[in-house]
C-alpha cells in the first residue's frame, strides 16, 4: 500500500477542512491517495458533480429517518362505515380502507414505525402507488381575495422543501419494492422538487416527467399563457410495475390506411380511430369545469380521469394506493372505483368531511370504466352511474389525545407513556427495558436509558416523589452494569431533585430529570404551534405541517334559526390563540358544517360549509330545510356534536 505523505501544513489544512465540513484542497488528493488520484483530472471531476440543493435547515436522509420514531401520535378510529370498530386482534388483521385526519407527517411516522395495530404490517413496504399533490400555490391560484394568507406566504421556499423532503423520505420507506410515486407540481416548484426527488429516490429511479396540458384557464398578458402542470414519476427500485396505456386517435381518411395498424369504429359517432401508445404529454384530459358533475367545490381538485390513468399505469386490482395530501378525495374515489385499496390523509376537517361525503355518495358518481359480467357483457358503461356502495372504511384520527384519557393514568398507561416521550421527541423502544433490566425504561436518549416515571401508580400524585433515595434504589437494583447518563421523564411536581450524580462501583451514574409542567398536558397544542383550521375557502390548502399533538376538546354552541338562515347565540371553546389568550367571542370558530337532511343515528353528511369569513355578527345567510343539523369546528380542529336547528 502506497505511503501517505503529508507534512505538518498539509495536516493542518486537512483538519481545518474536516472541522468546517468542506472538501480538502484538490492538491491534497494525490498525497491522500497516492497512485490513484494522479489518474484523474480533479478539476474535471469537480465540474462533473451531481447538482444538489442547499438551503437552511437541510438534513440528510439518515437524520430524517433516525427521527422517524419520534412524534408519531396514536391512531384512533373515530367513525366506521360498513363495518364495526376494531377490538380484537382478528379485527385488526382484516383490511379496511382508511381516511385519516391529522398531520400527515405524524401518520407517515406511524406507518414507518409500524407498531400501531390499525396499520401494523399492512402499510410499511406494502404501498404500491403513491400520488401526492402538495399544497404550495399562492392565493392567486385559488382566486383568493381580501388578502388571505396562503401556504406559500406562510412557509418560505427552504422550509417548504425540507418539509416535503421529510415526507418523501418516509414515503419511500413505506413504498413497496415494485412501487412508484407520482408528485403533482406546477411550474413554480417542479425544478426544485425534481432535485429533491433525485436525492431521496436516486437519479436512476426517475421514470418520467409527465406534462398534463389543458386548454382552460386565463390568457397570458406579459408572458405565454401557462397551460400545463408537471407530474414527476419515480420508482423505489428498478423492478417497478408499469402497465402501458393507449390513447384513441381519430383517423384522417384522406391520408389513407396503414395495413400494419388495427383500426376501430366508434359506434356512436361513426368515426374511425386507432390506438396509439401513450406518451409523456397528456393533452386529452381537461380540468374540471366550474359546474362539472364531478366538482365538489374544493380548490385544486383534480379530474378523476387523470388519477385513473395514473392508477391504471402503475398498479393492479387489489393494490394499495396512498395519498397523504388527500384534499378533495379524488385519489380515494378513483382507487375505490378501480378496485384498489386506499389510504387518504389530510389535516383539515373540511377536507375530511368532503372526502367522507364523496365516499358515502360514490354510488351516485360516474363509473370510470366499463363493468363486465361473468360472460364478458357490459353491464355498466364508463360514464354511467357507478351504482355501488363504498367498501367498508374507517375515519381515523392521528395525534389526537383525549385529555381525560391522558390523565386517567391507571386505565391509559400506554397512551401517557407515548405522549410524554413525544414531548421530548423520543419514541418507545421495547428492547430498552430488557437491555437495562428495569421495568420503566421505555426509550433511549443519546444511547442512554430513559425512564418514564410511573405516575400511574398514584393518579393524584400525592405520595410519590423523585428524591435521592429513589435514585439510589435504581442504582442498587441494577448494580455496576449501569454507568453514565440516566434520564427520567416526570411532571415537575413529582421531583424535588435536580441533576444528581451517584457512585456506582468503580463508575458513576448521572441522573437528569426531564420535567414538564402539568399544564403541558392541557395546552401542548399551543406550545407546538398548531396551525389553525381554515377560516375561508381560499385557505383550505394551506395545511402541510401542524403540531406534534392536539387534543379533542369540547365545544359548546347554541344556534337559532331565523328567516335568512341561522344565528350563533353562544360559542365556547377552551383553545387559546398564538398569544396564549382565549379567542374573543366568535373568533375561535373556523367553520360550520351543514347537513341539510340530517337523520339521528345516521352519518353526518356535509351539504354546505360556512367559513368564519362568511359569519357576520354571528349571523349566516343560507337556505335551510326542515331537517338541518350543524357541526361547529374551532380553529384547532375540535368539533361539536351535531346540533339540529
Amino acid at each position: 500500500m502506497p505511503k501517505i505523505n503529508l507534512n505538518d501544513d498539509d495536516k493542518i489544512r486537512l483538519i481545518d477542512a474536516l472541522n468546517n465540513g468542506v472538501e480538502p484542497s484538490p492538491d491534497l488528493l494525490p498525497k491522500l491517495f497516492p497512485g490513484t488520484a494522479e489518474k484523474f483530472d480533479v478539476a474535471k471531476l469537480d465540474r462533473a458533480k451531481v447538482p444538489t440543493l442547499e438551503y437552511a435547515g437541510k438534513r440528510s436522509k439518515a437524520a430524517i429517518l433516525a427521527e422517524a420514531g419520534a412524534g408519531s401520535g396514536p391512531l384512533e378510529v373515530e367513525r366506521c362505515f360498513g363495518c364495526k370498530a376494531p377490538k380484537t386482534d382478528d379485527d385488526y388483521k382484516e383490511w379496511r380502507n382508511i381516511l385519516v385526519q391529522g398531520d400527515n407527517l405524524q401518520f407517515l411516522k406511524a406507518c414507518y414505525k409500524n407498531e400501531d395495530p390499525l396499520i401494523k404490517d399492512k402499510v410499511k413496504g406494502k404501498v404500491d402507488l403513491i400520488y401526492i399533490d402538495p399544497p404550495f400555490a399562492t392565493k392567486s391560484d385559488f382566486g383568493g381575495k381580501d388578502g388571505e394568507r396562503s401556504y406559500a406566504d406562510k412557509l418560505d421556499q427552504a422550509e417548504f422543501l425540507e418539509s416535503l423532503k421529510e415526507r418523501l423520505c418516509l414515503l419511500r420507506g413505506i413504498l413497496s419494492n415494485k412501487g412508484t410515486i407520482y408528485i403533482h407540481l406546477d411550474q413554480k416548484m417542479s425544478h426544485y422538487v425534481k432535485i429533491v426527488m433525485d436525492e431521496v429516490f436516486g437519479k436512476d429511479k426517475f421514470i418520467n416527467e409527465i406534462v398534463w396540458s389543458y386548454t382552460s384557464g386565463g390568457a397570458g398578458i406579459k408572458s405565454f399563457a401557462k397551460k400545463h402542470d408537471s407530474i414527476l414519476v419515480f420508482s423505489k427500485t428498478s423492478d417497478y410495475k408499469f402497465n402501458q396505456q393507449k390513447i384513441k386517435r381519430i383517423v384522417d381518411k384522406s391520408k389513407g390506411y396503414d395495413p400494419r395498424i388495427e383500426y376501430f369504429k366508434d359506434s356512436e359517432t361513426g368515426k374511425e380511430y386507432r390506438l396509439n401508445l401513450m406518451t409523456d404529454v397528456w393533452s386529452d384530459i381537461g380540468i374540471i369545469s366550474p359546474n362539472g358533475f364531478e366538482r365538489v367545490n374544493y380548490p385544486t381538485q383534480k379530474p378523476e380521469d387523470l388519477i385513473k390513468r395514473i392508477i391504471e399505469s402503475s398498479s393492479n386490482t387489489g393494490d394499495l394506493i396512498l395519498d397523504c395530501f388527500g384534499g378533495s378525495g379524488t385519489t380515494a374515489a378513483a382507487a375505490e372505483k378501480l378496485g384498489r385499496r386506499w389510504i387518504s390523509c389530510d389535516f383539515g376537517k373540511h377536507a375530511i368531511y368532503t372526502q367522507q361525503r364523496r365516499m358515502l355518495r360514490i354510488g351516485e358518481s360516474k363509473a370510470l370504466k366499463d363493468e363486465l359480467d361473468d360472460e364478458g357483457k357490459v353491464i355498466i358503461k364508463k360514464g354511467d352511474v357507478y351504482g355501488h356502495d363504498p367498501k367498508p372504511f374507517y375515519v381515523a384520527s392521528v395525534g389526537a389525545y383525549d385529555f381525560s384519557h391522558v390523565m386517567s393514568l391507571r386505565d391509559h398507561k400506554d397512551r401517557y407513556i407515548d405522549f410524554v416521550l413525544g414531548l421530548f421527541q423520543l419514541s418507545r423502544d421495547k428492547k430498552s427495558s430488557q437491555s437495562y433490566k428495569l421495568v420503566n425504561i421505555f426509550a433511549e436518549k443519546e444511547k442512554s436509558p430513559v425512564e418514564v416515571y410511573p405516575v400511574w401508580q398514584d393518579p393524584y400524585l400525592k405520595d410519590i416523589k423523585i428524591d435521592e433515595d429513589y435514585l439510589q434504589s435504581i442504582v442498587d437494583q441494577v448494580g455496576s452494569r449501569l454507568t453514565g447518563d440516566y434520564y427520567i421523564i416526570a411532571p415537575e411536581t413529582c421531583s424535588n431533585v435536580s441533576e444528581t450524580t451517584l457512585k456506582n462501583g468503580s463508575g458513576h451514574v448521572t441522573f437528569h430529570i426531564l420535567s414538564f409542567p402539568y399544564k403541558v398536558l392541557e395546552d401542548a397544542s399551543r406550545h407546538f404551534q398548531l396551525h389553525e383550521q381554515p377560516s375561508s375557502q381560499d385557505e383550505v390548502n394551506q395545511l402541510i405541517t401542524s403540531t406534534a399533538f392536539y387534543f379533542n376538546e369540547d365545544i359548546e354552541i347554541a344556534i337559532t334559526r331565523n328567516s335568512d338562515g341561522f344565528e350563533i347565540t353562544e360559542f365556547k371553546t377552551s383553545i387559546l390563540n398564538k398569544e396564549s389568550e382565549p379567542f374573543p367571542e366568535l373568533s375561535g370558530i373556523a367553520m360550520i358544517l351543514v347537513d341539510q337532511y340530517y337523520e339521528q343515528g345516521k352519518p353526518f353528511d356535509m351539504d354546505d360549509t360556512v367559513f368564519a369569513k362568511d359569519i357576520k355578527d354571528g349571523k349566516v345567510k343560507i337556505a335551510l330545510t326542515k331537517s338541518v343539523a350543524v357541526i361547529a369546528i374551532d380553529k384547532h380542529g375540535n368539533e361539536s356534536k351535531p346540533i339540529k336547528i
